[in-house]
């Protein structure tokens, strides 16, 4: 009896197992969209044998770790060599032990911010190894400098420090915070003087000297260079002189601005009657340069002459990371990847993902789309650069009219970042912007399609604040929108919470500018049902609003972690979608509740979209859909 009923639950418990497992996954990879890698920078340096040269292109991807390409200039052979952390490194240099030297910046794994990578030409079977990271606190090493002591020394973010390893030692050493108020030591170089010098910015631009017999570091940079506005960051490089040089604004007394050149001396800084050209990293020991080195896989030598050969190369990426995700013309699914700024679109129907190119002339990301009559208006960082695509028609990027896609270039004051865009009245376009590095106040343009020009931007609407969310409500005539207290690279907000606002097109003023919920800094998603528009703050404070009676009805954090950045939208069942960092959940109008769908696995990176067959979004470099339930 014991045994038959042992057999029983024996026979139970398998046929769970066995229906449990044949559940299957309502997650589905539609594929790598864009197999590019992004170009980070490009040297000459010493190949595996005495005397012999390389040229070393220096590539980032998410969906692998960064890599380097080694080309022989006389036989155009190359060799990739791959790393063991970092998706993307800015450091690059040579060091005084004829090795390669990398520094990253930050990453999605444990190994891959602010790391020191190496890759010894003479070992290449070894690839590019890990070496350690200088600074626990800083994700960002942004470029190297030799000093006299032979070490690499590099500026970091986000604590504006500077930072060495010994290759003699393998000695790293952090020398501190060099402005207490800036982020970024983004550029350095290393004097006649045996002084190493740091660009600082991006809010209150500052060159910065360092001694590194003394350990000490003094500011040089004069106050009449830095008290412009547009000077939140100072641009410091060699000569071919060996001297310093900085990049710096001027102010006259009628307040135009122009531009000068500094450069370093025993007492600071001071007009180069003569600057020298600066030192490239390109040039081959028969004088032919590299020049136009392209994610598609060519480049070119110029010989001493100015004779132009262009040449090829392969490499093999793992995948771009997708930075948005979105619906657009067609039916079909569209999204971006971030540098390499590329689009690329899925068709449902068919499961085919293409890759057209590059619709701008700029290498960031596209930060938002808008599907206007069959045509897709994209706009990128930096510079909210905008363009227009029809993909109904052939490729054939250019400014000039007719062009497909055709760009208009960056929108101006106050836009860098373009988090929203929508429809407004008649059909205008409506742009909300984080600003330019070091700056604070965003700006809403107005863009009108009929003719392709910006005829309004409001500058600094919401005065010390972003604008980055975005619905209209035709009933009204009102855009509403959302704000961040963020403002452009490099700043530290000045006001401690977000705002809920309305503009008025017709009076061409804001209607209300309100704080909702004063431990909200950032209003990242609206999304209009009616009369009512649902907002999410922090990425997890639900607050509901009545157009009509102009009040709050609601407001409640929603425990989901944090729900990304313009990714909640009404489907035709009358729900709320949206994701956040590994949920897909829906939202009930009429309730309020919110219901988890389904846990991802992974990492949602971006948003978002949603059509007849699920919700797609991203994870690095993969498309990613869930699959309604049949």
């Amino acid at each position: 009896m014991q045994h038959r009923i042992a057999n029983r639950l024996f026979v139970l418990v398998l046929i769970l197992l066995i229906s449990g497992s044949s559940q299957a996954s309502p997650f589905e990879s539609l594929g790598i969209p864009v197999q590019k890698a992004g170009l980070m920078g490009t040297m000459v340096g010493p190949g595996s044998t005495p005397d012999s040269e390389r040229i070393y292109i220096n590539f980032r991807q998410d969906g692998g770790k960064l890599f380097l390409l080694a080309i022989d200039p006389d036989t155009g052979t190359s060799e990739q060599f791959a790393s063991p952390a970092g998706t993307g490194a800015w450091g690059f240099i040579t060091g005084p032990d004829d090795k390669i030297y990398l520094g990253t910046h930050e990453g999605p794994d444990e190994n891959d911010s602010g790391r020191v990578l190496v890759f010894d030409p003479k070992e290449p079977e070894k690839e590019i190894q890990l070496l350690g990271r200088p600074a626990d606190s800083e994700t960002y090493l942004w470029m190297y400098t030799i000093g006299p002591d032979k070490k690499l020394y590099a500026g970091t973010y986000p604590g504006a420090k500077l930072v060495s390893y010994d290759p003699a030692t393998g000695d790293f050493a952090d020398h501190g915070v060099m402005d207490e108020s800036q982020k970024y030591t983004r550029n350095i170089c290393t004097g006649p003087d045996g002084q190493i010098y740091l660009g600082i910015g991006y809010g209150r631009a500052n060159v910065v000297r360092y001694d590194p017999k003394t350990g000490k570091h003094e500011a040089i940079l004069p106050e009449e260079y830095r008290r412009h506005e547009k000077q939140t960051t100072a641009s410091v490089h060699q000569g071919v002189d060996g001297k310093v040089y900085v990049s710096a604004i001027t102010v006259d007394e009628d307040g135009k601005t122009g531009s000068a050149t500094l450069v370093a001396h025993d007492a600071g800084l001071s007009v180069a009657e003569n600057p020298a050209t600066p030192v490239n990293r390109v040039t081959l020991k028969d004088g032919r340069k590299v020049g136009n080195v392209t994610i598609e896989g060519t480049y070119e030598l110029v010989d001493p002459e100015g004779n132009v050969e262009k040449k090829t190369f392969t490499y093999k990426g793992a995948g771009s990371g997708i930075f948005m995700v979105s619906n657009g013309p067609g039916d079909i699914i569209y999204g971006g990847t971030y540098m390499p700024n590329e689009i690329f679109t899925y068709d449902p129907a068919t499961g085919a993902l293409t890759n057209p190119g590059n619709p701008t002339e700029v290498g960031g990301e596209i930060y938002s789309m808008l599907d206007h009559h069959g045509s897709l208006y994209v706009c990128a960082y930096p510079g909210s650069f905008l363009s227009k695509w029809n993909p109904a028609k052939s490729w054939d990027y250019g400014r000039e009219a007719g062009k497909n896609p055709q760009g208009f270039g960056p929108l101006g004051p106050g836009h860098l970042r373009p988090r929203a865009m929508i429809h407004g009245p008649d059909e205008l376009i409506y742009i909300g912007s984080y600003p330019e590095y070091g700056i604070h106040g965003g700006s809403l343009g107005v863009w009108d399609p009929k003719t392709d020009t910006l005829i309004e931007n409001y500058h600094r609407l919401l005065g010390n604040q972003s604008i980055i969310a975005l619905v209209y409500d035709e009933k009204s005539g009102r855009v509403f929108g959302g704000s961040s207290t963020a403002g452009g690279g490099g700043t530290t907000p000045v006001e401690p919470s977000a705002k809920f606002f309305a503009f008025d097109p017709k009076e061409k003023a804001l209607a209300f500018a309100r704080v909702i919920d004063e431990k909200v800094n950032s209003i990242r998603a609206l999304c209009q049902v009616g009369r009512i528009i649902y907002g999410i703050g922090n990425g997890d404070t639900l607050f509901v609003y009545d157009i009509d009676t102009d009040e709050v009805v609601h407001k409640r954090d929603l425990g989901l972690g944090s729900v990304l950045d313009v990714s909640i939208q009404l489907w035709k069942d009358g729900l709320i979608y949206g994701v956040a960092s590994n949920k897909i959940f829906s939202l009930d109008p009429n309730t309020f509740e919110t219901t988890i769908l389904a846990d991802y696995p992974g990492r949602i990176r971006s948003g978002f979209a949603m059509d007849d067959k699920g919700i797609y979004f991203s994870d690095r470099a993969e498309l990613m859909r869930y699959n309604w339930p049949a």
